[in-house]
């Protein structure tokens, strides 16, 4: 069964569940959880439901198995806590790693891609849009330029003890969909309130919003499929191709062109998972500007541990059964 997730009209209510295998999971849940590029290791069945509008929903896993993965940037954000077991997530901008423990929420800021595992049966979500959020900031006085990110909580008692009042209090009414219109807006209004209260926010300073590098990544990743070089990369953001070299290393350990191939390996490799009948490598090999096939299907390989014909394939294969496709770690 096909889960059901919330839409863009704001005052519906959706309930969604699904129970199935990893291969043959929901290209919305891909979608919904940034998992593009699949969920590696041995995780087998899996049991997923949940309740809520676009605003605010409560979500459930049930599984079997260690997973492991790469959570790219997401809708929501979401705030998750295991029951049992053990979860490990590291920021991939930065490279910092959290240990979650059962019982003790932890925040996934929707702008910031993550890789995880997770050797844990059962797993509780709180997923929350950047709209709700920013709302509940708003009523705080704040107002944050840029996409909103959050810093753990590690004071569980006085800070996280009253979200996981509210939460344990409005689970049923959260599952309720005889709650709506201003019930519902008042009820999703007091959880992300309570969100903002027990996560700190991490605001970046003026320096580092202004970073050419930072600045340079963006605009790599909006104009990836173009024909670009590095003379266009450091002209974007006002530098020499030398001084952004330095920036792009001091800042992100890597060059401008090591970044540039790999949102176009990326591109190249969702583009292949989405294929269109009909679809050739080499037409998406072009459209991402890679004129060496050889090279392209190599650095492709590198990266994602299979060939992109395999990809391709399996894509194939996929629509010919009617499921969405299965990906390698």
């Amino acid at each position: 069964m096909e889960p059901t997730t919330p839409q863009d009209d704001r005052s519906s209510f959706r309930r969604f569940h699904v129970e199935s295998i990893s291969e043959d999971r929901s290209p919305e849940i891909d979608r919904t959880y940034g998992i593009a590029d699949g969920v590696g290791a041995t995780l087998e069945a899996y049991r997923y439901v949940g309740a809520g509008d676009a605003d605010v929903s409560m979500r459930g896993a049930e599984v079997e198995g260690t997973r492991s993965g790469r959570l790219d940037p997401r809708p929501d954000h979401i705030v998750f806590w295991i029951a049992d077991g053990t979860a490990t997530v590291e920021d991939a901008t930065d490279g910092s790693v959290l240990t979650a423990v059962p019982g003790h929420p932890v925040l996934l800021s929707a702008s910031v891609p993550y890789r995880f595992t997770a050797d844990t049966r059962k797993i509780t979500m709180l997923h929350l849009s950047e709209r709700i959020l920013r709302q509940a900031l708003a009523r705080r006085g704040r107002t944050v330029p840029g996409a909103l990110v959050f810093g753990q909580q590690a004071d569980i008692a006085s800070a996280l003890g009253p979200l996981r009042a509210i939460l344990r209090n409005r689970a049923a009414a959260l599952s309720d969909e005889q709650v709506d219109g201003a019930g519902r807006a008042a009820l999703n209004a007091e959880i992300a309130a309570s969100v903002v209260e027990a996560f700190p926010l991490v605001v970046p300073d003026a320096d580092e919003r202004r970073s050419a590098a930072v600045l340079a990544a963006q605009w790599m990743h909006e104009h990836a499929a173009e024909r670009i070089a590095l003379r266009d990369v450091a002209a974007a953001v006002g530098l020499s191709e030398r001084g952004l070299q330095s920036a792009f290393r001091r800042r992100f350990d890597e060059t401008p062109m090591e970044r540039l191939r790999a949102e176009r390996l990326d591109g190249a490799r969702t583009d292949l998972r989405f294929a269109a009948p009909g679809t050739h490598v080499r037409d998406i090999a072009r459209r991402w500007q890679f004129g060496h096939f050889g090279r392209f299907a190599a650095n492709y390989a590198e990266r994602f541990g299979e060939s992109p014909s395999e990809t391709l394939r399996r894509t194939r294969e996929a629509a010919e059964r009617g499921t969405p496709p299965r990906t390698s770690p």
